[in-house]
C-alpha cells in the first residue's frame, strides 16, 4: 500500500510565494503545536469558476432518446488556500483521516466508501493504492458473477453536495469521529474558518497585481506584467503577491468577500449561513466523507439485508440488488438523504436491468418514473460503460481527450505562426508526450540545473503519464473490455492533426516571405 504524505508542495500563484522542501522543519515545528493552530490566522481563499463542458442525449418528440447530444457547460466553484494554510488543512485531514478508518471499520463499512481514500489493490505495501478503474470493476464484477439474478443497478446523485453540509451536523461528526466531547481548539479553529470563509476573485486580485505578477524565471524570484489571467501557467507565476501586500492592498481595497452571511445585508441580523464548506482546500473531501458516516452505515446495512451492494464515491452512490427491490432502493435513499439535510438530482439518477435478453446476458435502462424499458444497453459509472458483456471508456471522457489534442495542435500553430521565432516551427516533442503512447509511460521529470550549463538533474517527482496511461491501465484491469479497440487510431488521428497544421504554417510562412 502507498502511503500519502500530508506535506505536499504546491505552485499554484496565491498570497505569498510557494513553499520548498527546506521549509519542513519550521514548517512542521508551527503545525505539530496545538496552540499555534488555534490562534493561526488564515488567509483568505482565492474563488475560481472551472467549466466543464457536458454532452447529453437529446429527447424526440416520443420521449425517446436521439442520437444527438447537446453540449451544456457545467461550473464548478473551487476555492484554493494559501500555501501554509493548505498545509494546515493537509496535515488536519491526515489526522482525520486516520481515525475515519477505524470508524469504517468498527461500523463494517470500510468497502462501502471510495473516494478520497488510500485504499490498496493487495493486502502488501508495495501494492498500488486502488483507483476509480478498481471501483468500477468492483462493481462490474459483481454483476458477472451474479448472472443467475435479475439485478437492477442504480446511479444517484447528491445535489450540490459541498454547498449543502449542514455545519452542526458536521461539527457533530467531527468531534464523534475524534472520540473527543467538544472540538478541540486547533480542530474548532479550523471548524469555524472552513464554515465561516473568507475569499478573493481570482480575476480581482489579478486585476490589482498583473504589473507585478511573481514569476519563477531560471530558478530566481522576478515580477513582471502579464497581461491575460490564462497566461499564469505559460509564464510560470508563483504568486499573485507577497504576504506584506496584504493588508496593503487587498484588504485595503475590500478586495476580500465574506461567506459566512447568506446576504449582503444579513450581518445586521446575524442570519449566517448554516451549511456549505468551500471544495478544493486538502480537508474538504474528509469532511464531506465522515459527514455521511451514519449513513453510509445505515444504507448497507439496509441492501446487505436484500443481498445487494452498496457504493458511494464522493457524491455519486450505486446500488446493485434483485430487480424486485428496485422501487424500495429508490425510496430509501431519496427518504434517507434529506435525514442529513441533502437531495438526491432526479436527473442523474439511472436504472439499469442486468438480466439475459434473449438468451444473452446484458442490460437495458429503466424509467425509474414509469417502469418503462428503454433502448440504451450502455450502464455508465466512474468514467465507463458496461453492456453486461464489455466494458468501455465512456464515450464523453474519450470526445474530450480528442478534442484537448486538436485544441493542443491549434493553440502550438497559432505561436508557430505569430510566435518571436524567425523560422516558424511546432513544437511536437511535448504535443507527443500529451496524446501519444510515447508519453505514456510514468517516469521521473528531469529539470535543467539552474546555474549549470547544458547539466540536467532527476527529481523526485513523476510524470504520471497522459490519458493513454490511464487508458492501458484500465484496459489491464478489466478481464473483457474493448478500450484497446476505441484508442487504437488515437496515432492516425494525432498525425493527421500535425500534417494538416504544419501544412497551415508553412503556407502561412510562404505568404509572409512574399509580403
Amino acid at each position: 500500500m502507498v502511503k500519502k504524505d500530508w506535506f505536499r508542495l504546491k505552485r499554484y500563484p496565491h498570497i505569498g510565494l510557494p513553499l520548498k522542501l527546506r521549509h519542513r522543519p519550521w514548517i512542521e515545528n508551527y503545525i505539530f503545536d496545538k496552540k499555534n493552530i488555534a490562534k493561526h490566522s488564515f488567509y483568505p481563499f482565492i474563488h475560481r469558476k472551472i467549466s466543464v463542458r457536458k454532452f447529453r442525449k437529446v429527447k424526440n418528440a416520443d420521449g425517446t432518446k436521439s442520437i444527438k447530444r447537446e453540449s451544456s457547460y457545467k461550473d464548478r466553484e473551487v476555492f484554493y488556500a494559501n500555501h501554509l494554510d493548505s498545509m494546515i488543512y493537509g496535515y488536519y485531514s491526515d489526522i482525520i483521516t486516520k481515525k475515519y478508518e477505524k470508524k469504517l471499520i468498527e461500523h463494517g463499512i470500510k468497502d462501502c466508501v471510495s473516494a478520497y481514500r488510500s485504499v490498496p489493490l493487495k493486502a502488501n505495501e508495495k501494492s498500488r493504492n486502488k483507483c476509480n478503474i478498481d471501483f468500477a470493476n468492483d462493481i462490474f464484477k459483481y454483476i458477472e458473477e451474479n448472472k443467475n439474478r435479475d439485478l437492477i443497478a442504480i446511479t444517484f446523485d447528491i445535489t450540490s453536495f459541498f454547498d449543502n453540509l449542514n455545519h452542526k451536523r458536521l461539527k457533530e461528526t467531527w468531534i464523534e469521529i475524534l472520540d473527543e466531547k467538544i472540538l478541540p481548539d486547533d480542530h474548532y479553529a479550523i471548524f469555524k474558518n472552513l464554515t465561516k470563509f473568507s475569499y478573493i476573485e481570482q480575476e480581482d486580485i489579478f486585476e490589482e497585481f498583473k504589473d507585478q505578477i511573481i514569476v519563477d524565471k531560471k530558478g530566481k524570484n522576478t515580477k513582471i506584467s502579464i497581461p491575460n489571467i490564462e497566461l499564469l501557467k505559460e509564464k510560470n507565476a508563483i504568486a499573485f503577491c507577497s504576504l506584506k501586500d496584504f493588508n496593503s492592498r487587498i484588504r485595503a481595497k475590500n478586495l476580500i468577500k465574506k461567506n459566512r452571511f447568506k446576504t449582503k445585508n444579513d450581518f445586521l441580523t446575524g442570519n449566517f449561513r448554516i451549511k456549505g464548506i468551500p471544495q478544493g482546500s486538502p480537508i474538504s473531501s474528509t469532511l464531506a466523507n465522515i459527514y455521511l458516516l451514519h449513513f453510509d452505515k445505515l444504507i448497507n446495512e439496509k441492501i446487505t439485508e436484500i443481498d445487494g451492494m452498496y457504493r458511494r464515491y464522493s457524491d455519486d452512490m450505486i446500488v446493485v440488488a434483485d430487480e424486485k427491490n428496485m422501487d424500495m432502493i429508490y425510496n430509501l435513499l431519496i427518504d434517507e438523504i434529506q435525514n442529513f439535510d441533502l437531495e438526491i438530482q432526479p436527473s442523474k439518477s439511472q436504472s439499469f436491468i442486468f438480466k439475459y435478453f434473449n438468451e444473452k446476458f446484458g442490460c437495458k435502462e429503466i424509467d425509474l418514473d414509469t417502469g418503462e424499458i428503454k433502448d440504451n444497453t450502455k450502464f455508465e459509472y466512474l468514467g465507463f460503460s458496461f453492456d453486461g458483456e464489455k466494458v468501455y471508456l465512456k464515450s464523453s471522457g474519450l470526445a474530450k481527450y480528442y478534442r484537448k489534442m486538436k485544441r493542443s495542435i491549434k493553440r502550438g500553430g497559432y505561436y508557430a505562426k505569430f510566435g518571436k521565432n524567425k523560422v516558424p516551427q511546432l513544437f511536437k516533442n511535448r504535443l507527443y508526450k500529451r496524446y501519444t503512447i510515447m508519453g505514456a509511460h510514468r517516469r521521473k521529470i528531469i529539470k535543467k540545473a539552474p546555474h549549470l550549463p547544458n547539466t540536467f538533474y532527476r527529481t523526485n517527482t513523476y510524470d504520471w503519464g497522459n490519458f493513454l496511461t490511464y487508458a492501458k491501465l484500465a484496459a489491464n484491469v478489466f478481464e473483457n473490455n474493448g478500450i484497446n479497440s476505441q484508442i487504437g487510431k488515437h496515432w492516425d488521428k494525432f498525425h493527421n492533426l500535425i500534417k494538416d497544421k504544419e501544412v497551415e504554417i508553412e503556407n502561412h510562412y510562404a505568404n509572409k516571405i512574399r509580403k
